[in-house]
């Protein structure tokens, strides 16, 4: 395994809380999120929420991509 797979799986929780810190500070509450790494070997994630619920939203998201529906940052949505 590369030395950038290892390195940044060992930082994925790391990451993880400062990415749920930061998130919290901008949208005043806690928001689930489920964050994605893709490196040369594999694809590893890391999430604040349950496994259940990264996957319902991940297939919801590649259906609508899969369905043609545009990408629109949720705060222009209405």
């Amino acid at each position: 395994m590369k030395d950038s797979t290892i390195k940044v799986s060992m930082a994925m929780p790391a990451i993880a809380d400062a990415l749920d810190k930061f998130i919290e500070g901008v949208a005043g509450e806690r928001i689930g999120f489920t964050l994605l790494v893709f490196t040369d070997e594999r694809a590893s994630y890391i999430s604040n929420v349950p496994r259940v619920d990264s996957v319902r939203e991940i297939k919801n998201l590649l259906a609508d991509w899969e369905a043609g529906l545009p990408d629109v940052p949720a705060h222009k949505v209405h």
